[in-house]
């Protein structure tokens, strides 16, 4: 796309698995090594609709190598559709998501909560996003700290800088989602079936 409750008990987390950061730059989050052998940037909204949909289609693969531990994702989240849909959906979403970063959450599990607020969708509120987590397995501060909806970052500024990278990684197509391959400085097709499986044999 161009521009609580009683809760369910949280799936297992590895503790000795690749954790996650936020990026030197602060406006990313670093999901997996940062000397895994594939190196990806992707660039979503929370509520963009193509996202969702290869969040669908990828996210298994995606969780499955940043456990084995060959892949690194830097997520740069951005918030342009909340301008278009007159809300804060994004903004609150990618706070939350920004705020999951911590070493405590290895690297799969991150993922999990990512695919997970994207299959859930529609325009949660703290509250939800914090049940998403703890279903997702997050750590139970972390939880705390987006149930509390404490500022990781200014949403405004994220979007600002993270829309440079993507105009600068994808200059011809800068829309959401972009994959992005680091090594290579290349977009990856991820409408072909197995594409991470096989830049992972690449390498």
């Amino acid at each position: 796309m161009t521009f609580g409750a009683a809760l369910a008990a949280p799936a297992a987390a590895d503790p000795g698995g690749p954790g996650t950061a936020l990026a030197p730059d602060h406006f990313g989050v670093l999901a997996g090594s940062a000397d895994a052998g594939v190196q990806l940037e992707i660039f979503c909204d929370p509520q963009c609709s193509e996202c969702a949909k290869f969040e669908a289609d990828s996210g298994d693969a995606l969780g499955r190598h940043l456990a084995a531990g060959d892949v690194a994702v830097t997520y740069r989240w951005m918030t342009f559709l909340d301008a278009r849909r007159d809300n804060d959906t994004s903004a609150r979403v990618g706070n939350a998501l920004m705020a999951a970063a911590d070493p405590a959450t290895d690297a799969a599990t991150y993922q999990r909560f990512v695919s997970a607020l994207y299959r859930k969708g529609g325009t949660p509120g703290v509250e939800d996003i914090a049940a998403t987590a703890r279903e997702s397995g997050l750590p139970d501060h972390v939880v705390q700290r987006i149930a509390d909806g404490q500022p990781a970052v200014d949403p405004t500024s994220m979007n600002a800088f993270n829309r440079v990278q993507l105009l600068a990684a994808n200059p011809e197509s800068p829309g959401t989602p972009t994959v992005f391959d680091v090594a290579t400085r290349t977009v990856v097709d991820t409408d072909e079936a197995g594409w991470l499986d096989r830049l992972v044999q690449e390498r």
